[in-house]
């Protein structure tokens, strides 16, 4: 499985960017593509929920080895026979942090899906974290 990634720099801390990262109410308010989010149960691998985008409607998500004040993924099925697979970092670097976004994908169709559109999807990442850097170094 190929990862799509980018990450950035920022002055924040590790914990100052995981309290928003790890806090969906926040989402909306820093991620361009989320209008909405909601999760059953707290910030842990095998929570369940839904997530709202621009782009894509509403989807079914799991949040996956959820490592605290570390990295989590987000799994969700958008398309049909393939899973894709967000892993979102945050890790101590220099004065602050570098945080990262990846997307895999899985299944009958991640290759191909992976092959079409990773790349592209890897590029809007980079309004994501430039969003969720300004949140964390404004608080």
């Amino acid at each position: 499985m190929k990862n799509h990634t980018r990450s950035l720099e920022t002055r924040a801390g590790p914990e100052r960017v995981w309290r928003i990262w790890s806090n969906t109410s926040t989402w909306p308010h820093w991620n361009p593509d989320v209008t909405a989010i909601s999760l059953e149960g707290g910030f842990a691998s095998g929570s369940t929920g839904t997530m709202t985008t621009r782009a894509g409607g509403t989807h079914a998500i799991r949040l996956e080895d959820v490592q605290p004040g570390r990295r989590f993924t987000l799994g969700t099925s958008p398309a049909p026979l393939s899973t894709f697979h967000f892993t979102c970092e945050v890790a101590p670097s220099g004065n602050g942090s570098r945080i990262s976004q990846g997307v895999s994908m899985s299944g009958p169709l991640g290759g191909l899906m992976s092959a079409m559109m990773g790349e592209r999807m890897a590029a809007g990442f980079e309004a994501l974290l430039d969003g969720l850097k300004k949140e964390a170094e404004s608080q």
